[in-house]
This record gives C-alpha cells, structure tokens and sequence, in this order.
C-alpha cells in the first residue's frame, strides 16, 4: 500500500510539473525594425531580420494543450511609430475559409489574434482580429466581462493568400494604445490563430480553457526603450442630410403625413494626455440613423428586450463603465446635445467620468423633457489577482412642471481565488427625488465560475428592491431575489476528427420578490453534441413556474439548438422549440392566459463567392390556446396570436473598403381579437446602402430606405383601414451621410 501511495504521489507530483510548465509564461524581448515590415518580405521566404519569432502554437479548442494542427509562425518588431505582427500560416490555399468583407464583418473565416496588455495588469488586452484577405476587427478584452468588440481604433492591416496557406501583415500606430510612460514596456502578449474548418483555437503561450482567466495566461514581453505616441488628437466631424416622408397613423381616423428635411452636423473629438488617458468630446454626436437594429422576437415577452448600443461616441471605451449588473445603458439616453467623457490609467487606478446634456429624455421622447447625466467610474487592481471598482450615476430631469433625480453609487469587486474560481460581487444604493418625495432602493449581486477541462459552473444571485432606480440601469426586473444557476459536463473526444466534445448542461432560475414570495423558477436539462466546422447540437427538456396577474402556472416544453458549418459556402443556425406560455396582452374579459407557445429562430448564411453573401433571418412565434376564455364550446386549439419576422440581406463587397447592400425586412402579426389586444398587421421594409468605409471615423455612406404596410387611406378627411395586401406606402427615405477624421 505505501509502494502505491508514493507512486501515486510521484505520478500527481509529475503531472503538476507538467501543467505548470505548460502554462509558464515565456519572456521575450522584441526588437526594434530597420524598416517597417512588408508583407511581400514575407511571401515564400523570411527576411534577415524579421523580428522575434514565435512558433509552437497550442490548441485551446478542441484538444487543451495538443500541438496546433497546422503550423504558425508569428514575427514581432516595433519602431518608434508602430508595433508589428506578421503571422504566417501554413494551409492549403483550397481549403481556406476567407472572404473580402467590410470592417468586423468575417464571421465564419480563419483569422489571425494579436492581444496586447499594455499595463502588464494580466486585467485587459487590446484584441485585434484579421482574416487571410487583410480584413481586420478589433475589441478590447476585460477579465469577467465579455469581449468589448464595440471598440474602434486606427490601425494597418494586410493579408494575402499563398500557394502553403496565407501571410497577414499587422501595424498598429502607437497612438491607437494606452502604456505607461516608462523607459522600459513590459507588456503581456498572446498571439493566436483561428482555423474555421476545424473548430481550432490555438494560441502562444498555451491559452488553457482549465484555467480562469484569459489575460492573466499571457506571456511577458519587453520592449527595451522609451516609447511615446507623441502629439495625439483627434477631431472627426460628421454631416447627414436626410429627405423623409412618414404617415403618422397614431390616431387611424386623422393620419398625418410629415416632411422632414433633415441637414444634422456634429463632431467627436479626443486629445490622449501622457499616453494614458484620453478626453473626449462631442457636440450633437453622430446618432448612426445609417444601421437598423436586428430583429428580435418582442411580442409574447414580459419584460423589456435588450437593443445593442449604435452610437460611436457611447460604444468607445464602453466596457470602462460596465459593472456586474449594468448600471449604465446608453440608449436611455435618447438625444444627447453634448457630452464630455474622460478615461485613463495611473499605476493600478483607472478612472472614468462622463458628463452628457439630453434632449427628449421623458418616457415619451418629449422635447420639453431635458435632462442632465454624470456619471463617473474608478477601479484599483490590488493585486493580478483582485479588483475593487466603485461606480456613480446622477440623472437630473426637468420635464414641464416635472422636477426628478436619480442617483445611484455602488462598489464591485472581482477576485481570482485559484486557477479554476472567480468571484464577483456588487452593491449599490440608489436615491429618487420626485417632487420632494424620496425613495430608496438597493441592489446587491453575487457570483461565482467555476472553469475546467470538464466541469463549468456559474451561479448567479440578484437583490434588487422594488425602488431602485433603474433610469439609467438596464434592469428588466426589479423588487427581485433571484437565483441562476449554469452547468456543464463535457467529455473530449480527443480520438475523433468530426466529434470533439459530448456532455451534460442543467440550467435553472429562481425568482423571488421582496417579501420572499414565489415569482417564477424555471429548470432546464439538456444534453451536447459539439464538432468540426462551428458544429453542434444541443437538446433540452424544459419546466417552469410562474405567477402572473394573481394565478400560478406550470410549464413544461422542449427546445433544440444547433447549427453547422459543413459547407464552406453555407453556414446553418437554428433554434426551435415549445413550451407553455402565458398571454400577457389578453382581450377584455379573457381570463384564460396560458396557452401553447411555439418559436423558430433560423439563420442561413450563403457565401458562394468572396465578395458576396446573402444572408436569411426567420423568426417565428405564435401562441395556441385550447379554449377562448369567453366559452367553453370547443375544445380545438385557438390561435391567440401568430408572429412572423423574416429578413433577407445581400450584401456585394467591392473590396474591403467599398460596398453595397440590401436589406427587406418583412413583418406580419395576425392576433385573434377575441384573445389578444395585440393589432395585427403587416409591414415591408427595404434599405438600399451604398458605402466607403476607410476606417473607423472616414466613410461616405448613401442610403435610400421604403416602407410599405397593409393599409389603405379611405375618404375625404382621409382614414386608415385595413386591407389584405402591402398597398400603402408609409414611408421613405434618402440620406448621405459622410464623416473624416483628422489625425492632428
């Protein structure tokens, strides 16, 4: 038994050296270029000095540790003007997956990684992608949140593919990062490369997925003398002029056509202070009235739906002010006028603030409704391994005779207990001053991750009081405690090529109010089935409760999530599913709320070229309920109501800066009057966009927008009355819109 003991305890001994060797850092200083790199230099052979080399890449997906599958190798130089990346990467050119796309627009391709941690904190990284055509995204990667890809900055790429694979090229001007002022940079590093076909990751150093935590896994590199982005301003106007004609049909029985001659100029300008801090300033900033939200299914839901940010000056430098629960969402601000926003970094303190003037801000977009918001953010790293950050909002609104303000402060903290363990935690206080009238509220959030090879774990738990103010929060639901819970199981399957990974995943929700009184909980348990080509299947059995307008209601239904990227020109997404569902618009007099509910999300991405795509979106939904609520003369199923969405795009991109697209959305609903007070409908949107974008702050783009409704104007006053078929036109639109940034 002893003899086995110590063997055991050898063989543990051996396997941890093993591990830690595996996911040691490796230093490396980087040399300064003679000349700035070429990727021609790099085509078939490798100049003298090309740079510190790296190789020996390490899969992260699917085999954690295993050798990449291809070879990779990655050339890092720097000069007083830019940093440098080429990566070259071996692969027959036939089974490369690449298009000629716009801007952060190559979902689906291979891809190169570059991600920098300027401040060595082994906190945040600034991520940047290109595909084997030079197409380039960039984001920025902050430790317990997701990636940040709202961020834009400047910066040169180029790709090109070759007869072993691909070359990409990578400049980044050292005014587009934030460092120290040292007169040596340490800097963490990851280099990666993303193979579509194969469901591969593989990075230098090895990234493991058993480790919690992206950035603290970098490696160390040195750059041996001063750097500075010198003189470091930017100023980058905008003009939208805009023709548009609309039917106002809020009052059906006087209908209003309104003309609107639109001329709008605004500017964002920033001026970067000792390489680590940055003002920014806008005057009337740009509203991105040139991109449409995508659809999302909204009928059938209780609570309010999450629409993206669009806004340039409100998506850089987001990620700054994002906390646990997310106090702050931008698009609560309806019609800034003017905004001033201050960010940076000093040893292990960041801080933020932001000042902005609102137009329209009522609940009703009145333009009498104006309001003031301040809103500031700080947060010290103690160690790598734990962060404190506090956060501050004041929202001050004077609508008529209408005197409110909110404000709210709270404190949030993360902490790396071990190599597999991540906590996180918030509080915050908030105030409402309503004419006089005070209320306060609370609001407290836990979590804890747990990241393995086999084991992932996520528990959430929320306390929000009923008098939170929420005006400038996203908070669906408040007067809330609340409990969510994520597992899964996975084996790898290291000896198959097509079938990676097979597992278990539960999730489940709790929901209480204040007093402790059942709200709703819900159970999901479901198996995986993930493989090559972006493939997988997931299968859920599903059960719920819910308490709605006084009555409780059981549920239980199914769902199926998968999707497959087999084809090179032909990717598949599709989740479908039922499960019982209340009606929450229901008819005067319909006591019956619990009906049958069915939904259909369906993407189909066709590329049968490099430089085209067509795009297919479909979502579905409807609600079956087996008696009317009113009488209980049939027992067949009634339809309360039937939700179509489907959008087409066909996009045709010239190269990667000049393209031109389609867009037709069409929108139906048919609701039962006798069941739903919902109204039905239809309607038909088409977006014709022809644009040029340089670079993030330089594009010309020119649109022309139609939409058509099953409407017809009846009479003389003129009303509206429903027809069966897209006869109205009730709307249109062109615009130009051009913007230029000046690199002073």
């Amino acid at each position: 038994m002893l003899k086995k003991a110590a063997t055991q305890t050898l063989l543990a001994t051996c396997l941890s050296l093993m591990i830690s060797a595996a996911y040691a850092q490796t230093d490396l200083i980087v040399p300064r270029a003679k000349t700035p790199p070429q990727l021609q230099d790099y085509v078939g052979r490798v100049p003298a000095e090309a740079g510190f080399v790296v190789r020996d890449f390490r899969q992260r997906t699917p085999g954690d540790g295993n050798p990449a599958s291809l070879a990779t190798t990655a050339y890092l130089s720097f000069d007083e003007t830019h940093f440098y990346a080429v990566f070259v990467a071996k692969d027959d050119p036939k089974n490369v997956r690449a298009r000629i796309a716009k801007r952060e627009d190559f979902d689906g391709d291979d891809f190169v990684i570059l991600e920098l941690d300027t401040f060595h904190d082994k906190r945040r990284a600034f991520s940047f992608f290109v595909n084997p055509y030079g197409v380039q995204m960039d984001s920025k990667r902050i430790e317990g949140l997701e990636l940040d890809k709202n961020f834009d900055t400047q910066w040169q790429s180029d790709g090109q593919l070759t007869d072993d694979g691909y070359v990409v090229r990578i400049a980044i001007p050292l005014k587009s990062l934030r460092f120290k002022n040292a007169d040596v940079q340490t800097w963490g590093v990851t280099l990666g490369r993303v193979i579509a076909r194969l469901s591969e990751e593989s990075f230098w150093p090895h990234i493991s997925k058993q480790v919690a935590g992206f950035v603290p896994q970098a490696a160390t590199m040195q750059i041996p003398e001063r750097l500075s982005a010198g003189r470091n301003a930017q100023v980058n106007p905008f003009v939208y002029l805009g023709n548009s004609r609309i039917l106002n049909a809020d009052v059906p029985t006087s209908p209003v056509w309104l003309q609107d001659n639109k001329v709008q100029a605004g500017l964002d300008a920033k001026w970067v202070i000792g390489d680590a801090s940055a003002i920014d300033l806008t005057i009337k900033p740009d509203f991105s009235e040139v991109e449409s939200d995508e659809p999302q299914i909204v009928v059938g839901k209780r609570y309010e739906v999450l629409f993206p940010e669009k806004r340039p000056f409100f998506l850089e430098n987001a990620g700054f002010f994002h906390t646990p629960t997310p106090l702050f969402f931008s698009r609560r601000i309806a019609q800034p006028q003017a905004g001033l926003r201050i960010t940076g970094r000093q040893d292990s303190w960041a801080y933020g603030g932001l000042l902005i003037d609102d137009h329209a801000a009522g609940e009703d977009a009145s333009e009498n409704a104006k309001a003031k918001i301040a809103m500031a953010r700080v947060q010290n790293d103690l160690s790598h391994d734990l962060a404190l950050g506090g956060l501050f909002t004041d929202r001050r609104l004077n609508q008529d005779h209408v005197r409110q303000r909110d404000t709210v402060a709270g404190i949030d903290g993360r902490f790396q207990l071990d190599d597999n363990w991540i906590l996180q935690a918030q509080f915050a206080r908030s105030q409402t001053d309503l004419d006089g009238k005070k209320l306060q509220g609370h609001l407290g959030y836990l979590e804890a991750k747990h990241q393995g090879k086999h084991l992932e774990y996520l528990a959430k738990y929320s306390d929000i009081s009923q008098n939170f103010a929420s005006s400038l929060a996203f908070l669906p639901r408040t007067d809330l405690k609340q409990l969510q819970q994520e597992a899964m199981y996975l084996w790898h399957l290291d000896a198959y090529t097509d079938l990676q990974r097979i597992g278990f995943i539960g999730n489940s929700t709790l929901s209480r109010d204040q007093t402790n009184q059942m709200q709703d909980w819900s159970a999901d348990l479901g198996v995986l089935a993930e493989g090559s080509r972006d493939s997988w299947l997931e299968i859920f059995s599903r059960h719920g409760y819910e308490k709605y307008a006084g009555q409780d209601y059981r549920k239980q239904g199914w769902l199926v999530n998968t999707g497959t990227s087999w084809l090179s020109w032909l990717s598949v997404m599709t989740e479908f599913g039922a499960i019982d569902s209340i009606n929450y618009t229901p008819a005067a007099g319909v006591t019956n709320l619990l009906g049958k509910g069915r939904s259909i999300d369906l993407t189909l991405t066709f590329k049968p070229h490099p430089q085209w795509r067509i795009e297919e979106k479909l979502l579905w939904n409807d609600l079956r309920n087996s008696q009317s609520g009113q009488s209980s003369q049939s027992n067949e199923a009634t339809s309360v109501y039937r939700n179509l969405m489907w959008r087409t795009k066909l996009s045709y991109q010239h190269n990667r800066f000049l393209g031109v697209r389609l867009i037709a959305d069409y929108h139906q609903l048919a609701a039962n009057p006798r069941l739903s007070s919902l109204e039905s409908g239809k309607q038909l949107n088409t977006d014709l966009q022809l644009s040029y974008l340089l670079s993030p702050g330089t594009s010309l783009i020119a649109g022309y927008g139609n939409r058509q409704e099953n409407l017809a104007l009846i009479g003389n006053p003129a009303y509206l009355q429903r027809t069966a078929d897209l006869s109205l036109r009730t709307g249109r639109r062109a615009f130009i819109k051009l913007n230029y940034l000046y690199q002073l």
